[in-house]
């Protein structure tokens, strides 16, 4: 599990293209071997560690549900370990599940606005919680499959959301305790 506020940038050093794809990251996290680390809001498992960063590897379904395929080598990726027993929870609490992607359609000023598919807009609430690329966010309006949230210069600086642009592709993970309570129709 983890919370949604994101340790680190890390940067892409290496794609290994193949059914099993695995990629390098350059990071100064300290991981070890099968630790789970959310990368772009996506849990992966670490499978090798060096003085660098770490490995991870991803199967067909990671490439086909996420912003997976899009990465290349020297982009920036939000990292977030899993959260221990005696962490505190500064964000809301993910699985690292990727529900869905959707593309940024619009910016004003720090404000930005997301479509979705229509079949998920009942996961959306007004002021309730979000991950966006692994980041824990609050919506701030919606309207049909539309949403946005704002974004403190702070999350701007300190994650990769502050190089979203129009277009942009970005995973999405719905608030947990929305979607065991929200009826399946």
């Amino acid at each position: 599990m983890f919370t949604g506020i994101i340790e680190e940038k890390g940067k892409i050093a290496n794609i290994t293209k193949g059914k099993v794809q695995r990629i390098d990251i350059e990071s100064t996290l300290k991981n070890k071997q099968g630790d789970s680390i959310a990368i772009d809001g996506i849990c992966l498992t670490i499978v090798a560690t060096t003085d660098k960063g770490f490995s991870v590897e991803a199967m067909r379904q990671t490439k086909d549900i996420t912003t997976f395929s899009q990465w290349r080598v020297n982009d920036r990726v939000n990292l977030e370990r899993a959260l221990t027993i005696s962490s505190r929870l500064g964000g809301h609490i993910l699985l690292g599940h990727v529900d869905e992607t959707a593309r940024v359609i619009r910016k004003k000023g720090n404000e930005y606005f997301f479509q979705i598919s229509r079949k998920n807009q009942k996961y959306l609430i007004e002021k309730g919680s979000i991950s966006i690329n692994g980041c824990s966010l609050t919506i701030m309006s919606i309207s049909n499959d539309i949403f946005s949230v704002s974004v403190i210069p702070y999350t701007l600086q300190n994650t990769t959301l502050g190089n979203l642009k129009i277009g942009s592709l970005v995973n999405l993970e719905y608030d947990y305790l929305i979607k065991i309570l929200t009826p399946c129709t």
